[in-house]
């Protein structure tokens, strides 16, 4: 169990860091991101997005069905039967499986191993509980195609939300999670000013709104919306990582210290001078890359020794 702080340097994620600041413009994870036209939004990034670099040597097949649509990133060279489960981010309101191919697909070539991401649905037509309804749909999916397999879940801001709140769901069902910039409390009782933001991706004041948006009357308490009040006893082993100065870094410290409290296996690094959910831009940059490796690795090492099924 260990926290690593690395600094980011290289040229290739300067760069990304600019590419990001294009595609972003416009998304308003803000305070005023409930005055948006997220459908209009979702059009033009998931139009730009379908440039970003993709792995080679990888298909994509789609399917869906009653409540469990996802597609599968298959790698041509597979390594193994087991699965990983990957929950894309876009602050619940925007993103899809076909956007997030890219990061899909080098996640399948490093390991070798099918990647079921998945289209849950977004709000605010569809608030909590349907996203996360959605997710946990395809666990069982997976579980019902491939009952041998163990499961593996990865996801970036409020996809690593998701991804959470379904292993506090299904802690029996997943073997390992890799969480990016997660976001754990909408009560607003997390204390975020102890660290210096500075996250030209995800402001402080989309907390409200993204609360009016997503949470919608439910529970603000509730585990699977903030999972800051879940149980973590028996929690998968977990690998976080974050932007030292990015607005979710208080979420991210916060689940490194309460898995660590209780004796759950974890890992975290901290990034300096990167972004909101960096590592998700996979192979692009040297310190994305290493993270790539490091997070396959762990995914393999706990499917190697996990005897739920």
């Amino acid at each position: 169990m260990s926290v690593d702080i690395r600094e980011a340097t290289s040229k290739e994620i300067q760069k990304n860091i600019q590419v990001v600041k294009r595609m972003t413009k416009g998304m308003s994870f803000d305070e005023n991101m409930g005055n948006v036209n997220w459908r209009m939004v979702r059009l033009i990034s998931n139009f730009g997005y379908k440039f970003m670099p993709k792995a080679k040597g990888v298909s994509f097949k789609k399917y869906r069905g009653d409540g469990c649509r996802y597609e599968v990133a298959l790698p041509k060279e597979m390594t193994g039967n087991n699965v990983i489960c990957y929950i894309h981010g876009g602050g619940f309101v925007s993103g899809s499986a076909s956007s997030s191919r890219g990061y899909s697909s080098m996640l399948a070539v490093t390991s070798g191993l099918r990647v079921f991401s998945v289209d849950y649905d977004l709000a605010p037509e569809h608030p909590f509980p349907a996203g996360f309804n959605n997710c946990c749909a395809v666990i069982n999916e997976i579980r019902r195609l491939y009952p041998d397999s163990k499961i593996a879940l990865v996801g970036e801001s409020a996809g690593a939300n998701l991804c959470i709140a379904v292993a506090l769901k299904m802690k029996d069902k997943v073997s390992s999670v890799i969480v990016h910039s997660p976001f754990v409390d909408f009560t607003g009782s997390l204390e975020r000013s102890e660290h210096k933001i500075d996250d030209f991706t995800v402001k402080e004041g989309c907390l409200k709104p993204l609360n009016d948006i997503y949470v919608a009357g439910n529970n603000v308490m509730d585990p699977y919306i903030s999972p800051m009040y879940g149980d973590y006893n028996d929690f998968p082993p977990t690998f976080i990582t974050c932007d030292y100065n990015e607005t979710l870094f208080a979420d991210s410290i916060w689940l490194y210290r309460k898995l660590q409290e209780i004796g759950i296996k974890v890992k975290m690094i901290q990034m300096k001078g990167a972004f909101h959910a960096f590592a998700t831009t996979g192979t692009q940059a040297p310190e994305t890359a290493t993270i790539l490796k490091e997070n396959v690795e762990f995914i393999k090492e706990n499917m190697a020794c996990y005897n739920s099924f």
